[in-house]
């Protein structure tokens, strides 16, 4: 008797419960084995150049999701290949400490914060641990900070109030609390100078602090560049809001407004509502959109500088976003900037980086092809490249990287500048304001 048959009378003389349990049984180990995930990979949608990474490492460690990159494969922000030519402005301005700022938004938690701006999270307990109060945040209001090289946080303050700052310092013992509260008079203070030698220089040599100079740097970064268009014999006069206590200047203050004349060109600029807007009440600012394509893709990497290696346990850093698009996807611009790199490399395959002003940098990596070149300008949502599949690939996608301050960001999340004038219903206020705050500095500009 064939041996299936066996089997078959076998079963028929079983109770009906067993043969039921039995047929269970085995239906589960069916569906476990076919369940269980192929450790072979096909090496078929791969390049030829890409089959030797793959099969190096598909038993070694975790790859990223497809379409992005291989986990071990990290481009050092560092390298000389990336690093972007500063002119003099931009070298002055690096030496000094760079303040970081974010106001509260709705939903929003210190700990959504820390990660938006790549900040350790250790540190933010620590933070926590010296004083607990730091993660009471309301909507509004502000955070700055200052990080030196290494990315660790040298000072981390919140404004609750007008009158009232926490401030927290890092000392030789770790890091110190202190309560500040404002308790003497607002009064403006007027600085003005003639240029002699660089912008920089010549405002320092007015009493502007380097901090004063670099938020001026920034803000006006659109309507006129210090750097490069600041030529000698122009005239300034900028209004800074200090405390006074018993006549004494306790601060250094706050920009509130500045006058520049450069020939006949006139530049007028003034604070409002923590943003900066011209005579006619337009903002300074240049928007920036947050996804550079026509159209959203799935995400198959996101931002995360604190990705560890599965096998290794070491952090491997992605400081960008990655996107599955097909090979051939057309990248825009994020914003109006100048081209400050297009080259190819080993593992970013063929980029582009794009400065926007002097706060914000752009880096599009793993493109298919390059449409522009080393020092042309483009406008916001302007075609640059194709996304393809260059470089370290686990398929064709595009990484996107949004610096800002020269330190990488969630360019998902962190708040991005937009052009939007003064709100209508406001308008008629500011344009008062400025004015006046106009009139006053020209009292006091240099003959």
């Amino acid at each position: 008797m064939k041996i299936h048959k066996v089997v078959a009378a076998t079963l028929k003389q079983l109770p009906r419960q067993h043969r039921i349990a039995l047929a269970s049984t085995s239906l589960l180990v069916c569906a476990a084995f076919l369940w269980q995930p192929s450790s072979t990979v096909s090496l078929g949608s791969y390049s030829q150049d890409q089959r030797v990474d793959v099969t190096l490492t598909t038993d070694l460690e975790k790859l990223s999701d497809m379409n992005s990159e291989p986990i071990g494969a990290v481009v050092d922000p560092k390298d000389p290949e990336f690093i972007v030519p500063k002119d003099e402005l931009d070298q002055q301005l690096e030496e000094v400490d760079v303040a970081h700022t974010h106001k509260v938004a709705s939903g929003e938690t210190l700990g959504s914060i820390f990660s938006q701006y790549a900040l350790p999270i250790s540190t933010m307990y620590t933070l926590i641990d010296v004083n607990k109060s730091i993660q009471n945040l309301r909507v509004g209001q502000t955070l700055e900070w200052s990080v030196d090289d290494e990315g660790q946080i040298q000072s981390f303050a919140i404004k609750r109030s007008a009158k009232t700052t926490d401030t927290f310092t890092l000392t030789a013992n770790g890091y110190s609390y202190e309560k500040v509260e404002e308790s003497g008079v607002i009064q403006p203070v007027f600085l003005t100078g003639r240029i002699s030698g660089s912008f920089y220089n010549s405002a320092l040599a007015a009493g502007l602090t380097a901090n004063q100079i670099q938020t001026l740097a920034q803000k006006l970064q659109w309507r006129f560049d210090f750097g490069r268009e600041a030529r000698k014999g122009d005239r300034f006069a900028v209004s800074v809001e200090r405390e006074f206590i018993d006549g004494r200047a306790v601060n250094k203050g706050d920009v509130k407004a500045i006058y520049y004349l450069s020939g006949n060109r006139e530049v007028f600029a003034m604070r409002y509502d923590d943003n900066f807007y011209d005579a006619d009440g337009k903002s300074l600012d240049r928007a920036l959109r947050r996804i550079p394509l026509s159209k959203r893709y799935r995400i198959s990497s996101p931002f995360n500088p604190t990705r560890k290696h599965p096998i290794t346990g070491r952090i491997s850093p992605h400081n960008g976003t990655d996107f599955a698009t097909p090979r051939g996807t057309s990248v825009l611009a994020a914003g109006d900037g100048v081209v400050v790199k297009s080259s190819k490399h080993p593992l970013a395959g063929n980029y582009i980086v794009i400065k926007h002003g002097r706060e914000y940098m752009t880096r599009y990596l793993h493109l298919d092809k390059r449409l522009v070149k080393v020092g042309e300008k483009v406008t916001m949502g302007e075609r640059i490249a194709l996304s393809g599949n260059t470089g370290r690939s686990t398929g064709p996608h595009l990484h996107y990287e949004l610096i800002k301050k020269n330190r990488p960001v969630n360019a998902m999340k962190v708040p991005l500048p937009q052009a939007s004038p003064v709100p209508s219903k406001e308008r008629k206020t500011y344009l008062r304001q400025a004015n006046e705050e106009r009139q006053k500095l020209l009292e006091v500009m240099p003959g």
